[in-house]
C-alpha cells in the first residue's frame, strides 16, 4: 500500500473517562454493536445527571491479550463537575505521556488494516519502543479517529 500513515508524536495530558467495559469473551471481531451500545449507555448517564456531552470527547481502550481483543472500555470525557461514577459506570484515569497519534479517517472497513500498518511498518521504521505498561488510547470524533500508542520516553 502505497499511502502514508498519519503519525505525529506528542505528549497526551492524563485524561478522566466514565467507562463501561465490554468484555469479549472469544466474540472477538463480533463487538463492534455491543461497544457502540455501551458508549451511549455511558452517555445517556451523563445526560440524566444533567451533563451535555456533544464536546466532550469519545474514548476506547482496547485491552488486548496475545493479539486478540479481551475488553475495551467504553468511554466519554468526564466533566469537570463529575464528582463520581456509580454502579452503571466506572471512572477510570487514563495515563498521560508520550504517544504517537495514527490519525485516521472514521471507516471500520480501513481502520484495522492502518492500525497493523501502524505497528507493522512505522513503528520499526521510526525505531519507537511502545510501553507495555499502558494500553493504546482510541479518540473518536466526527469523521476521524486518533489512534495514540503510548511509547517509550526518549532516553536522557
Amino acid at each position: 500500500m502505497d499511502d502514508e500513515l498519519n503519525v505525529v508524536v506528542r505528549e497526551l495530558a492524563p485524561t478522566w473517562i466514565v467507562m463501561r467495559e465490554y468484555v469479549a469473551d472469544g466474540l472477538a471481531g463480533v463487538y463492534s454493536a455491543s461497544i457502540g451500545e455501551l458508549f451511549l449507555e455511558v452517555e445517556g448517564w451523563l445526560k440524566l445527571r444533567g451533563f451535555e456531552t456533544d464536546g466532550l470527547r469519545r474514548i476506547g481502550v482496547p485491552i488486548m491479550q496475545g493479539g486478540e481483543l479481551r475488553r475495551y472500555w467504553c468511554g466519554i470525557e468526564a466533566p469537570d463537575a463529575l464528582g463520581e461514577g456509580d454502579d452503571a459506570v466506572a471512572l477510570r484515569e487514563l495515563a498521560g505521556g508520550r504517544y504517537a497519534v495514527l490519525t485516521l479517517v472514521k471507516d471500520s472497513a480501513t481502520i484495522g488494516e492502518a492500525i497493523g500498518r501502524f505497528h507493522s511498518e512505522y513503528v520499526p521504521a521510526h525505531e519507537l519502543l511502545l510501553d507495555p505498561s499502558r494500553p493504546p488510547i482510541e479518540v473518536y470524533s466526527a469523521g476521524k479517529m486518533e489512534y495514540c500508542a503510548p511509547i517509550q520516553p526518549e532516553a536522557s
